[in-house]
């Protein structure tokens, strides 16, 4: 089932007459292909639940419309598009048995769909066979594990095949481990059923492991579309760049001074060799745009926010960008460098190298060399990006 979202925008009234409305997704125009797994991905009160609730037809677009295939279903009731929801809240009734709660949708059926009760068993086992619990079909929501409550869940919603599954924020109330397990299991299941499934998480590690497309939201607005490793790689602005990676980007304030980057004193890349901005889609202020590329040689001499992956270093007693060093971490095959420079934005720069590549911890200040396809150059207003590398 293909979804479309068509200039979608949702504006909630303010608290008073005097207060002016709040934009909570403003102008969303995106196609979801047919069993794709998508993940809207973005900090809280960014709209991706919102979005998500305009979907599933529990609030009402102010403006644009919605299609599943071609068929508009703007104006349909919930009822009647043929969704399944899974929420942060189990919602499971305690008094009745995992069966039971995996058949409740099922009860609500009519006329040509309305089912048998040996009909609706049979499909409940079904589903709960699908995320694996069909062996716990008769006990009781208190009688299950967080994990398993969850695919409880996750099978009533399944149980009557919907056209679209819905997750909001399913994982969150999920330990480390089971949120690793039950994430691996949700792209699973989403590979066996092949139903196009909208995924709402702040959790950019969730994201990206699972999604075959991330949407970055910022403030109700689109940051930018695209396959998870593609969004990593190409950030079209600094606010994407600083969201995705973990550890996060290391942001300093630099100068681009005759086509040399210049962190303080330190010229640590020669701007000829990063290739522009493909200006591709990117935030404008009223939402996304499309506008073109920058080079190097048009920027001038501007001050600049420089950003550099934690692996886009290697440690090299000449290299250009002198750093005071706090200490190492290591964890097996790589090493974490901890350092400060004055022009970083944090407390900490946080860099990645090979064990082999560590540093003499017995020294104040540690030098590094910064791979091309790791930096990325972004305007200090705009915040957009200038150029960088693939």
């Amino acid at each position: 089932m293909k979804v479309t979202l068509k200039d979608l925008t949702k504006r909630f009234p303010g608290r008073s007459r005097k207060d002016p409305a709040v934009t909570a997704v403003n102008d969303f125009d995106f196609e979801i292909p047919s069993g794709e797994l998508v993940g809207l991905l973005g900090p809280s009160g960014c709209g991706k639940s919102t979005t998500l609730l305009m979907i599933c037809g529990l609030e009402k677009p102010t403006e644009g419309q919605i299609f599943f295939d071609d068929e508009d279903v703007t104006n349909i009731p919930p009822e009647e598009r043929g969704v399944g929801l899974v929420f942060q809240n189990y919602a499971l009734y305690p008094h009745m048995t995992v069966e039971q709660n995996i058949m409740f949708p099922l009860g609500n059926l009519k006329g040509a769909d309305k089912l048998t009760k040996e009909q609706m068993k049979e499909k409940a086992k079904t589903a709960a066979k699908l995320v694996q619990i069909d062996h716990l079909l008769e006990r009781r929501p208190k009688e299950l594990s967080g994990g398993q409550q969850q695919r409880v869940a996750i099978a009533r919603a399944l149980v009557k095949m919907p056209r679209v599954l819905l997750m909001d924020e399913p994982l969150s109330n999920l330990d480390a481990r089971l949120r690793l397990q039950t994430r691996v299991e949700i792209r699973r299941i989403q590979r066996e059923t092949g139903i196009t499934t909208i995924f709402v998480t702040h959790d950019q590690e969730e994201a990206m492991s699972i999604s075959d497309t991330i949407v970055v939201m910022k403030d109700g607005v689109v940051q930018q579309i695209g396959r998870p490793q593609d969004v990593y790689d190409d950030p079209h602005n600094l606010f994407v760049a600083k969201f995705l990676g973990t550890p996060p980007i290391n942001v300093f304030s630099g100068n681009l001074h005759r086509g040399k980057i210049y962190i303080g004193e330190d010229e640590v890349f020669d701007a000829d060799n990063l290739a522009p901005d493909p200006g591709t889609v990117r935030p404008g202020a009223d939402g996304v745009r499309k506008g073109p590329g920058k080079l190097a040689k048009d920027a001038g001499d501007c001050k600049v926010w420089i950003g550099i992956r934690p692996e886009g270093f290697y440690v090299d007693e000449n290299g250009p960008l002198t750093c005071n060093l706090k200490g190492v971490e290591i964890m097996g095959r790589d090493v974490t460098v901890l350092s400060e420079h004055p022009e970083f934005e944090g407390e900490t720069i946080r860099t990645i190298v090979d064990s082999e590549n560590r540093p003499d911890t017995s020294k104040s200040e540690v030098h590094f060399r910064v791979r091309p396809g790791k930096i990325f150059i972004f305007s200090e207003d705009t915040e957009e990006r200038l150029y960088g590398s693939r």
